[in-house]
């Protein structure tokens, strides 16, 4: 058996919602308060006051050098998983025990201190590791130029872009050499070329014998890096075990999650002021459908309800198609295609026009999003299912072969065949 790297037991977080408690100040206030307690028939506790576990009873042990993935949908205790761990948020109950030195990077810039250039922020971050001057400064240069921000290394980073940000505190944490790395969602941010780097690093990261804790909605990133995963659901571990296994038991949780009606969807996230109602499937002559075609034009109609007497603008409406497993395949949104001001008030709908739907047969989802002046309004992801049925894409009387895993984006191509020229040959001859 391995030596245990993190240690943790009976895991809970608790937290209350609603009203702070009154402060009494007198004892006329104190009976009045008393009083109207026993009118509601409670104990001194206001109505409005509601709370929730946000982790409940979770135990489990990472080896040393293990690179365990954790999944769940929004909500699921993830996030306040790994806060308790990196020791910025503490138990209600239980105990969570680290056997080496921690690095963290749970969003954007977290350890970074807004009045310091990136270059004192490196060595901040160092310092806080434990690492001596020395140390910093043979990885320096490595740091620096794998986040990209060499012109502005001096600058104070509270004047980087959020861009910019994350790639020093990736860069910052993935090459101080922490015994111990926890990252959470890091890969979902920054432009494709920076999170191929990211995952470069992170698989060089768990082939060095580091301990990694990873948290993904990204099922490829979690197949990729990960030997065993752990499933949470509302704050409790649904499952833990070989990766594909937790995988395939997160595709279900999302099956049955988009099943849910919109209007009862409570994990749902933004201002709320502009709010999806209901998604529909049409043909190309506007009539519903339950399930799209492969090959086949589809309208994906998106109804929505303004706040009442409000006027929304620089709105932007977007919806993306994912796969079985939760990994984006393709985004449909309002500003890409027309980057015109596109104002919303009352209800309404937005259809997107997909012609010759380029997706293989199989079960989908989408995930929504909703925003006005840069600010969310309302985001669900998986918010329903997408069927699509099979058809002759390609016009040749074939289709994906049966069991086909890749359940994604067809593209139309061709192929040639070609010969050496007389005398010649494409490899050397063997001696």
């Amino acid at each position: 058996m391995g030596t245990v790297a993190i240690r943790v037991e009976g895991l809970s977080k608790h937290y209350r919602l609603g009203a702070a408690r009154v402060r009494h100040n007198t004892l006329r206030d104190h009976m009045m308060y008393r009083l109207k307690a026993l009118t509601r028939g409670g104990e001194g506790r206001d109505d409005s006051e509601s709370s929730f576990w946000a982790l409940k009873d979770v135990s489990f042990d990472v080896q040393q050098g293990e690179v365990l993935g954790i999944v769940g949908h929004n909500g699921a205790g993830k996030s306040t998983l790994l806060k308790i761990l990196s020791r910025i948020t503490q138990p209600t109950r239980g105990t969570a025990d680290i056997y080496g030195r921690v690095s963290s990077l749970l969003e954007v810039g977290t350890g970074f201190h807004s009045e310091l250039s990136g270059r004192e922020n490196i060595f901040l971050n160092a310092a806080m590791l434990g690492m001596r001057r020395h140390e910093v400064q043979k990885k320096f240069d490595e740091i620096v130029q794998f986040s990209g921000v060499e012109a502005f290394i001096d600058t104070p980073v509270k004047r980087y872009s959020s861009g910019m940000y994350v790639r020093l505190a990736f860069a910052v944490a993935a090459h101080l050499e922490p015994e111990i790395l926890i990252v959470d969602e890091v890969l979902a941010v920054g432009d494709a070329s920076f999170q191929q780097k990211c995952l470069g690093k992170m698989e060089e990261v768990s082939r060095s014998g580091r301990t990694v804790l990873i948290v993904s909605h990204n099922m490829t990133v979690i197949e990729g890096l990960c030997e065993r995963a752990i499933l949470l659901e509302k704050g409790h571990i649904a499952k833990i075990g070989k990766t594909q296994e937790i995988v395939e038991s997160y595709a279900d949780a999302i099956r049955s999650l988009s099943g849910t009606a919109i209007g009862a969807r409570r994990d749902r996230e933004g201002l709320g002021e502009m709010r999806l109602i209901r998604i529909e499937l049409l043909d190309r002559d506007r009539h519903p459908v339950a399930a799209a075609m492969t090959g086949r034009d589809i309208i994906i109609r998106l109804y929505y309800r303004c706040a009442e007497g409000k006027q929304f603008r620089h709105c932007r409406v977007s919806i993306s198609v994912n796969g079985r497993k939760g990994q984006d395949l393709f985004v449909l949104s309002t500003d890409i295609v027309d980057p015109r001001p596109l104002t919303l008030q009352g209800e309404g709908f937005i259809d997107f026009i997909v012609p010759e739907l380029p997706l293989g047969g199989g079960a989908y989802f989408f995930q929504s999003y909703f925003e006005s002046n840069g600010h969310a309004q309302d985001w669900i992801k998986n918010v329903a299912p997408f069927s699509v049925l099979d058809a002759d894409y390609y016009g040749t009387g074939k289709i994906c072969p049966p069991g086909w895993e890749a359940n994604g984006v067809l593209i139309r191509y061709r192929w040639e065949a070609g010969m050496p020229q007389p005398g010649k040959s494409f490899l050397p001859l063997s001696r």
